[in-house]
């Protein structure tokens, strides 16, 4: 573990103060990082850097803490409500809660919901296990070239959903539930539901990696 605080101020002892308002404690396996007084905002910067064997179980709870989670094979549950929320290549249970989130990676059982906005890149042709992201705004996803697990798409208007892949034509379209869903059954090796979109007040955005030259 790394813990590093920072104060501002107009004098050193002020700086020195606000330094003070930010501190982390320990009890077990619980780590706990407190700013004090809202006030300070301004004049303060923390981080902290958690190291742990990659099948270690995560449980990470803030508020306005922005969040990054890497190179994880056990359960991961995140939850941000006013921060962005970064996961990537982390491959078992993930569900993560947060006001922007950003995911790549190719497998696992994922669960993403945001207040704001989801971006994903998903880094092979097939993804194994399940996955789920569901926003307020929009949902944007790379795939790469020949991508093969079938998904499924939700949208309030058939304008939101957009669509920029090599396999484009061969999704469908039809009313459920008040909304429109836009399904590719890609190689049938599942139901699409177990790969779905879903923007609440947006749009749903499906591209292409682009090949680097």
């Amino acid at each position: 573990m790394n813990f590093c605080a920072r104060g501002d101020g107009n004098s050193e002892a002020e700086a020195v103060d606000h330094q003070k308002q930010v501190n982390m404690t320990r009890q077990g396996t619980l780590i706990s990082l407190k700013r004090i007084s809202p006030e300070i905002a301004p004049y303060v910067m923390s981080s902290f850097l958690l190291e742990s064997p990659a099948d270690e179980q995560l449980v990470i709870n803030g508020s306005f803490a922005p969040v990054e989670v890497r190179d994880m094979s056990g359960p991961v549950r995140v939850a941000t409500s006013h921060a962005r929320a970064q996961v990537f290549n982390t491959t078992g249970l993930v569900d993560v809660d947060g006001f922007v989130i950003d995911f790549a990676g190719s497998k696992g059982n994922v669960t993403l919901t945001a207040n704001d906005e989801i971006n994903v890149k998903i880094t092979e042709t097939k993804f194994d296990g399940s996955f789920s992201a569901s926003a307020q705004r929009a949902v944007r996803v790379l795939l790469p070239p020949g991508f093969a697990t079938p998904f499924v798409a939700y949208v309030n208007r058939t304008d939101d959903f957009v669509c920029r892949t090599d396999f484009c034509a061969k999704m469908r379209r039809k009313e459920a539930h008040g909304l429109y869903a836009f399904t590719y059954t890609g190689d049938g090796s599942a139901t699409p539901d177990r790969f779905n979109l879903r923007s609440e007040e947006a749009t749903v955005v499906i591209d292409n990696v682009t090949a680097k030259k």
